[in-house]
Parts: structure tokens; C-alpha cells; sequence
């Protein structure tokens, strides 16, 4: 009989999803997928073509190959996947309904300004973003130019969260924030396991950080990293434990990466007003402050980013 997920890390991107997803697998009564990012719900459910997600993003196909990923399954309560391509699709939400009516949702939120920029600084080191300029590319978005990426409108979240009520009761549903994420990860995963339903005594390892913000000092490593050849692959899979492999892979890029450079100055003055009638929504639906979300001038902000220290 086929195991699929009872769970979802539903985004959103570069808040935080990466670190929640590797702590979460440390725990004995929770499997994780083994490939973060499956984009099953998004994608793999058509027959047509796949758009263009960049190099290293996965689509996982058809039902068949989407179960394999969870055939190591035993005895654990909580069975999930971490996709952030999730919330940004009004069709998943849908989808997960129309096959997994029971499972849960977990997103986790971060300011949009914030998340905007770690986002370009992302497709920026991945040659994906042509504009060197983050205020070129924000307005470049508000624009509506051919081409370019929704930096805030992926942050415009009520909307989002929506449609996942539209077909989920409210108690299968978990918010968090990356602030919250950022100053009690312990915290927050411990509220997680409470959701899940598994042991929330359970210590996961929360002082490390995982997609660390900032340019790769050698590109071509961080290549080699993300581009092994899939026989290579196989065998370091066959040989050596999951753990150790996640272990070595983040220790090598956390080596390969240098900090990110502070938002540049100006930039949430001329951008805040954009979203706030969003991030007010948000306040009301979450029934959380978020009025630092709404500060023309956060040096906090600046100092996450600079310092390099943010999580993904």
C-alpha cells in the first residue's frame, strides 16, 4: 500500500521552509521526503510542460513516482513535504483537497520587503535575476515588465492563505513567522510537533542554519554541489546515511558562502506603502502584530541580511 503525506510545509519561500523541513526530519516520529521541494501538487499532476524553475528544482510526476518518495516509511505518525511552490498556486490547494482531505498545512510567513530581497539575492547568485539593482527589479515588477519576477507579490499572503481555507477546516491549518522562526526555532518546531501530533519533547539540533543568505565565493563549487551526476548520486546515497549526507552538504556551503550586503537604504520607504493594505489583512487574519512589517526604516532588517545568519 502506497504511504503519501499527511502533512505539508506549504511555504512561503526564503522564510524559513529549508531549516523547519530539516529539523522537522530529525524527528523519529516524522518522515520527511527525502527531496525537499517535490512540487508535486503544483505541477506533477499535468501532463503538459513544465515551466522553467531553474537549475536543481524538481518536479515529481505522476503518483507512482511521488509515493516512492515516501516508500521508506515504517511506523512514523507524521508524513510530510516541504513545497513553497504551494502557496503561490490558486489550482494546489484544490489538488491536496481532492487527494489528502485530512492533511495538515503549515506555512510560515515573513516580511515582504525582507523576503522580496533574500529572494533576489537568491536568483541573483543562481544568474537568474538579470537586474543587478534591487530597486530596478522592484520597480521593473510594479511595472509589469515581461519577464520579471514577483518579488512582493509573491509576499501579498492573505489571498494565499484563502484559498487553502476555501477546501481546509481552520485547526488543519498552522501559521508562523520567520521572526518568530528566527529568535525561538526551538519554539516554533516544538509548537510544530504539538500540531503533528508526535512527541513535542523531542530536541531537534536548531542552532544551525540552513540556506544561509549571500553569494557563493566559488560559484563553480557550489555548482559541482548542486549538480552531481545522478549515478555519482545514487552510489553516495547508497553509502553514506541521509543525515550525514544533509551534514556535509550544508557544512560545505555554509564554507562556500559569504554574507549577504544590507537592503540597500531607501528601499522600504518607496515599497512599504505597496503592501500594507496587505500586511494589514494578514494582521487581522493571523490576529498578530505585524506593524514591524510596516516600518519605513527597519535597521534590524539590514542587520539580519548583512550578517548573513538568515534562514530559508
Amino acid at each position: 500500500m502506497t504511504t503519501l503525506p499527511n502533512f505539508f510545509v506549504i511555504g512561503a519561500a526564503k522564510s524559513g521552509t529549508t531549516s523547519l523541513y530539516t529539523y522537522l526530519r530529525e524527528h523519529p516520529q516524522v518522515f520527511m521526503s527525502p527531496v525537499k521541494e517535490p512540487n508535486f501538487f503544483s505541477w506533477g499532476l499535468s501532463d503538459g510542460d513544465l515551466p522553467h524553475l531553474g537549475r536543481g528544482a524538481t518536479v515529481i510526476r505522476g503518483f507512482e513516482a511521488y509515493g516512492r518518495l515516501f516508500s521508506g516509511v515504517t511506523d512514523e505518525v507524521a508524513v510530510g513535504e516541504a513545497s513553497v511552490s504551494y502557496l503561490n498556486f490558486p489550482e494546489t490547494a484544490f489538488r491536496i483537497r481532492q487527494h489528502l482531505p485530512g492533511a495538515k498545512l503549515i506555512a510560515i510567513l515573513r516580511d515582504p520587503v525582507e523576503r522580496a530581497y533574500s529572494s533576489f539575492l537568491m536568483r541573483r547568485r543562481r544568474g537568474r535575476e538579470p537586474l543587478a539593482d534591487f530597486r530596478l527589479a522592484l520597480e521593473a515588477e510594479q511595472r509589469g515588465d515581461a519577464g520579471q519576477h514577483p518579488y512582493l507579490e509573491r509576499g501579498r499572503y492573505v489571498s494565499r492563505l484563502e484559498q487553502y481555507l476555501e477546501h481546509f477546516p481552520r485547526h488543519q491549518v498552522q501559521v508562523h513567522l520567520y521572526d518568530d522562526l528566527r529568535a525561538d526555532a526551538a519554539g516554533v518546531v516544538r509548537e510544530t510537533f504539538r500540531f503533528l501530533g508526535v512527541d513535542e519533547s523531542f530536541r531537534a539540533d536548531t542552532s544551525r542554519r540552513y540556506e544561509v543568505g549571500g553569494s557563493f565565493r566559488r560559484p563553480r563549487v557550489q555548482a559541482l554541489l548542486e549538480g552531481i551526476p545522478r549515478p555519482l548520486r545514487v552510489g553516495l546515497e547508497t553509502l553514506i546515511p541521509s543525515a550525514a549526507r544533509t551534514r556535509v552538504y550544508w557544512k560545505l556551503r555554509a564554507w562556500n558562502t559569504s554574507s549577504a550586503p544590507p537592503m540597500p537604504p531607501g528601499i522600504r520607504r518607496r515599497f512599504v506603502p505597496i503592501i500594507r493594505a496587505d500586511v494589514l489583512a494578514l494582521q487581522d487574519f493571523i490576529g498578530r502584530d505585524l506593524s514591524s512589517w510596516l516600518a519605513a526604516d527597519d535597521p534590524v532588517s539590514n542587520h539580519i541580511l548583512k550578517e548573513g545568519d538568515e534562514l530559508a
